[in-house]
């Protein structure tokens, strides 16, 4: 299950007083990487939750710009009449987890094609929300999983995004029970697998 913003869980009133503010200070509705102004963007928003004392990350920022845009229209008319039955209207963005081919390679000497998991309220956004990430030294190109890799002398000069594609809830239910299992010692592993294999003997 991909993480949701700490904002998803506010009345819808509070977050139209939210995004009003916002709107005021020239938040972006759509792709908040766009325009080059992200840390003015997130500067706006701090501002603005810390009269609800609440901290704010990425995907905070990422809900904003998913909320304003899919709610355009709504929120001007809530704006315009101050009518508060249209609350009931407004749709509340749900972020997704998907799958990011990448690869990284050198001076002709290697490619190594990698995956990685990622959370974003929209597909698009996906590779700008990872290089911002990168950027910010919370994410690393060597995070990711290594899928493949052809090279001869290994020198990495520069990196790209393949392809993004949306994974369904068994997929990533799998990949929690990856990580499980890689954080079990061998030992451990060992005495699971005896305890599986008891199990299997009574079916």
């Amino acid at each position: 299950m991909s993480e949701q913003s700490q904002f998803s869980r506010l009345p819808k009133k509070q977050l139209v007083l939210i995004c009003e503010k916002l709107i005021d200070n020239n938040f972006p509705s759509g792709n908040p990487y766009d325009d080059y102004n992200y840390v003015s963007h997130m500067g706006t928003l701090i501002k603005i939750a810390n009269y609800f004392g609440m901290s704010v990350v990425d995907e905070d920022v990422q809900f904003f710009a998913k909320f304003i845009e899919i709610n355009d229209k709504i929120l001007s008319k809530i704006f315009e009449t101050k009518d508060k039955s249209l609350y009931e209207q407004l749709v509340i963005p749900i972020s997704k987890r998907y799958k990011v081919g990448y690869q990284q390679y050198g001076t002709c000497t290697y490619t190594e094609y990698l995956e990685t998991t990622w959370d974003s309220y929209d597909e698009d956004w996906v590779t700008d929300s990872l290089r911002m990430a990168r950027e910010d030294g919370n994410w690393d190109l060597y995070d990711g999983k290594s899928i493949d890799m052809e090279y001869d002398n290994y020198d990495m000069n520069d990196f790209q995004f393949d392809d993004v594609t949306e994974m369904e809830d068994v997929q990533i239910e799998s990949c929690n029970k990856n990580k499980i299992i890689e954080s079990l010692d061998k030992k451990t592993l060992l005495e699971l697998r005896g305890l599986i294999d008891d199990r299997l003997k009574t079916l």
